[in-house]
């Protein structure tokens, strides 16, 4: 999302931004159009799933997309407004941006971008995964001592800043690690496969744009193909891509984890070997 919002929004000058007036995860603030409008977008980043849209004087639209948020871009706009659109920006050239959330568990705040790394949402994060891949050490380090799972690990952001449900069971699957483990019972061998898999999984992810089961969208509404890969997400029960064990599904932390009791077993620690 941040690679197509740079290559379709970055140059163009905010006209007008149109909010809904609803609560997202926080109530979007009220001064966030005068903030914008006026400004033309310099830049797109991103930590970990935050999307920093930086404009002009030192203003950046920070922007978490949570379980159903999506993107729109449109050279020019439809005439019929799309249901659950809460943050409407119109740019001078006509085209337009779109904030569409059907379940408003995302983020839209305007902030001085001198105070992006104190705002309370990017203050708590972890190192990003993607701007400085970990290495197995790095991240035995991190989990020492720790009795959380190691897929709880992977999904806490204050230790790792990007890193979803889906792919947290396809990392350790990729690794050979039983997702029930404690973190700090990882071997050195193991740590380092999971580093080796995480870098992998995401980054093959990002160049399919996504994982796409029902509501996310790419910024053209278009579905991230990245699903005809998974090996064990949401695959109950289907057989296992390596070995032909019916995957397993449990819940850890109320999320669902896929696994593969024989490739990820717990007794022992399988060599991950990508197919």
């Amino acid at each position: 999302m941040r690679r197509m919002l740079e290559a379709h929004v970055v140059g163009r000058r905010v006209r007008a931004v149109r909010l809904s007036g609803k609560r997202l995860r926080d109530p979007v603030p009220r001064a966030t159009p005068r903030m914008l409008a006026g400004r033309t977008i310099v830049a797109v980043g991103r930590r970990g799933k935050y999307l920093l849209v930086s404009l002009e004087d030192g203003v950046t639209l920070l922007s978490h997309l949570g379980m159903s948020g999506r993107w729109l871009f449109y050279l020019e706009p439809p005439a019929a407004r799309l249901p659950h659109v809460h943050a409407c920006i119109a740019f001078t050239d006509g085209s337009a941006l779109w904030y569409q959330d059907p379940r408003r568990f995302g983020l839209l705040r305007a902030v001085r971008t001198e105070a992006v790394d104190l705002d309370p949402a990017i203050a708590v994060l972890g190192p990003d995964p993607i701007a400085t891949p970990p290495t197995g050490p790095a991240l035995a380090a991190l989990a020492r001592g720790l009795t959380l799972s190691v897929k709880g690990f992977l999904l806490d952001q204050r230790r790792i800043a990007g890193v979803g449900n889906i792919y947290a069971s396809e990392i350790l699957h990729r690794a050979g690690v039983d997702p029930r483990r404690r973190a700090s019972s990882l071997t050195g061998a193991e740590w380092a496969r999971v580093a080796s898999e995480l870098a992998a999984v995401l980054d093959e992810a990002i160049r399919r744009f996504g994982t796409t089961f029902s509501m996310y969208r790419t910024l053209w509404n278009e579905p991230g193909t990245y699903g005809e890969k998974l090996r064990v997400y949401d695959r109950a029960a289907e057989p296992c891509r390596r070995c032909g064990t019916p995957i397993r599904r449990i819940v850890q932390g109320q999320r669902s984890t896929f696994f593969c009791p024989r490739c990820q077993s717990r007794r022992a620690a399988r060599p991950g070997a990508r197919a």
